[in-house]
Order: C-alpha cells, then structure tokens, then sequence
C-alpha cells in the first residue's frame, strides 16, 4: 500500500482506510491518543505530568544539614552527615570537624571529614534524601502537640521575636537547648528565616524544615535539630559562626499533614494572593468562618484550619470556639465585648481588636480591626489550647 500524500478532509470512517496514515510514529505513545479535534489547534497540545503523590511520613535518617544549594558554615562542628547540593563553604581561618559521613558537589575551607566525603552531582545522588518529598512536607505538615512532640507550621519567616529573628521561646515557651527531637518548626515561605539565642542565653533547639529559603543561624552557641533549606549560612556580616554547633538530633516524633485537594507546582510554595483594594467583606454580621482577637486571645471558628498570621500576637494564645459560640462572636463589632469561654477559664472582659473572615480554606483571609480592611498575606495553623 502507499500512503496518502496529503491528510484527508473528510471525517474518520466506521471501518478501517485502505491505505495507512501518513507520517505513523516510531514506537507506540505514552498514552492512548485523544479523539481528533473537529479544527486544527492553534498550538501543539503539551504533555501533562501528573504532581508526585507522598507519603505524610518524616523521614528518620540523621544529617545535621541537607541544603538543596550553598551551605556556608564557620560552625567547628557537626555531629552527624551534611549533604549539600550546591557548595560546602568554610569561611572562616579555624577548622570545621564533622564526625559523619560528608555529601557535596565541591567544598571549600577547611575541613576534617572524620567519616570520608562523597561527591556528588545534586541531592538526587544521596540514596537516603528525596527533597520533592521534604517541599510537598512543607507545604502540608500542619501544626500538631502529641505527647509533647510539637510541629509548629508557618507561613512566613519574619515574625520572629528579636527583630524578625526567631529564638526557642518563640516556639517552645521556657524550653530548653537541648530539645532532643521534640520540636520541628516548618516553613512554608521563600523568606529568608534567622534563628538566634533567647535573650538569657539559651540555644536553639528544634529542628527547622525551610525546603523554599535561606537559613541563617547566628550567635546561638547551637542548633540541637537538624536544618533543610534552600541554603543555610552561620555567616552574618563580619559574624563567621566559629563557635557554634551543628549537632542534627533530628525530630523524632509524629506529623499531620493536611488534604490538598489540588495540585501545587512542584517549584514553588503555596503563595498568597496580593492585597487588593477594595471594599472591606469582613464586618460584624458575615456569614463567613471567622476568627477573633480578643485583647491577646484568638478565638477561631470551627471551620477555620488557618488563621490570618498578623492577627496573633507573639503571647496570643488560640482558642477553639463551639459552632454556637462562633456564631454570637460574628455579631460581635470591633471594640465591643467578647464572649467568655468558661470551658477554657476566659473570663469576659476583653474586647474585641481584630476580625478576620475566610471566604474558603485556600484563603489566607481579610482583616479588618476597624480602621484598615485589607487581606492577609500568610496563614498559620495554630496549637489550640486545651
């Protein structure tokens, strides 16, 4: 048989042609091909892959740092294996001593490799490590409080108390340095995140899950957890880090993970919308899923999986209201009284400064404190109290 030298006009027949199609592939298609269009497409149609499904699982193999790129660190020691996708820097004059196994592409400075180096390409090539794995975490790790094993998730990295930068009181109220796999803090966000000392001294303790940012540790004496991030750096201005300590005594305890009901891009965290101007939908009398700040107290409706970031303060402490009670708190107007919530020992009195509204559970929200209506940029999942 010979082909045709041109494609047909006419519509596809009930029976095979007599002769075959012009230009047949090479080798069989991927996929079963879709009914011809009744027009020619303006552009090729594209192959669609589908997103990565993952287990809601935390890894439990021990590195002091995984960075996806650079790791500078003036830090004299690592306890445990480091694995670097871009470059392994030590800036400073004095040694860096790590007692584990070494993963990276190249390193610089000076160094004691106590367990051997092992070069590699990228992340891919460091068996125990799948960094799609630690972003799809980030983006669906949620915050949890199970036998005091806490996961604290957040949505943005400049809140911290010390100028934007985040100490253990931040996130573990009178803890201690020595954290030992008890607290992991996820970041969902491309902000560069500092962590730092309390103010009377005491070391950072949990470990930091950061997939989507710059990491910098500074003037901590140690991090007790381990570090995964974009890039992660003790350097801070003519500050190299020599004394601290990278020690990776990685969360050991469960997780959560929410349920995404659509895929995200692969590349980049879930953002939030931009704030647009506009007229303020967020008053007393919205039929929406609310929460309230009432003096440093946040009440949160039974529906509301993610509170507006701004509308806590750095004692707020989360309350969850009944169906009820969240319905006679969407009455209530800014400066008014709040209920009490005799279940948890609040007493009336406070009143009411901010209200934010949630049109669904992809929205960060919009919050209004009774002069400026506008909508949040980040969410975080908050710890209710009991």
């Amino acid at each position: 048989m010979v082909p045709t030298s041109s494609p047909t006009s006419l519509p596809p027949t009930l029976e095979p042609t007599a002769n075959p199609t012009k230009l047949p592939t090479n080798g069989p298609t991927d996929v079963p091909t879709r009914s011809p269009t009744v027009h020619p497409t303006s552009q090729p149609t594209l192959k669609v892959n589908p997103q990565p499904t993952h287990e809601c699982v935390w890894p439990e193999e021990k590195f002091s740092a995984i960075t996806k790129g650079d790791l500078i660190s003036g830090a004299h020691s690592a306890y445990h294996q480091i694995a670097v996708g871009g470059k392994l820097v030590n800036p400073s004059n004095s040694q860096m001593a790590i007692d584990d196994k070494v993963y990276g592409s190249s390193w610089k400075g000076k160094f004691n490799f106590n367990s051997g180096v092992e070069k590699i390409n990228n992340l891919n090539d460091v068996p125990a490590i799948d960094y799609d794995h630690y972003e799809w975490l980030a983006r669906n790790m949620k915050s949890s409080d199970i036998n005091g094993k806490m996961v604290i998730a957040k949505n943005t990295g400049t809140d911290g108390s010390q100028n934007g930068c985040y100490d253990l009181y931040d996130f573990r109220s009178g803890g201690q340095g020595y954290d030992n796999g008890n607290t992991l803090v996820v970041f969902n966000t491309t902000d560069d995140i500092c962590l730092t000392k309390t103010r009377d001294g005491r070391q950072f303790g949990p470990s930091v899950l950061a997939p989507f940012s710059k990491v910098t540790l500074t003037h901590a004496g140690f991090i007790d957890g381990t570090v995964i991030a974009r890039e992660f750096t003790t350097v801070d201005g003519s500050y190299k880090g020599t004394e601290l300590q990278l020690h990776g005594i990685t969360y050991n305890g469960p997780i959560e993970c929410i349920e995404t009901s659509s895929p995200v891009s692969a590349d980049e965290p879930k953002i939030a919308p931009k704030e647009k101007d506009g007229e303020c939908n967020c008053e007393a009398g919205d039929n929406s899923d609310q929460t309230f700040r009432c003096g440093n107290n946040i009440y949160v409706c039974p529906n509301v999986e993610k509170v507006c970031s701004t509308q806590g303060r750095a004692k707020s402490k989360y309350y969850s209201l009944t169906q009820e009670e969240c319905d006679v708190m969407k009455n209530v107007g800014i400066g008014e009284k709040c209920i009490s919530l005799p279940q948890y020992g609040v007493k009336k009195g406070k009143t009411l400064g901010n209200r934010a509204c949630y049109s669904n559970r992809e929205d960060n929200g919009m919050s209004n404190d009774g002069n400026n209506c506008k909508f949040c940029k980040d969410s975080i999942t908050p710890i209710f109290k009991n």
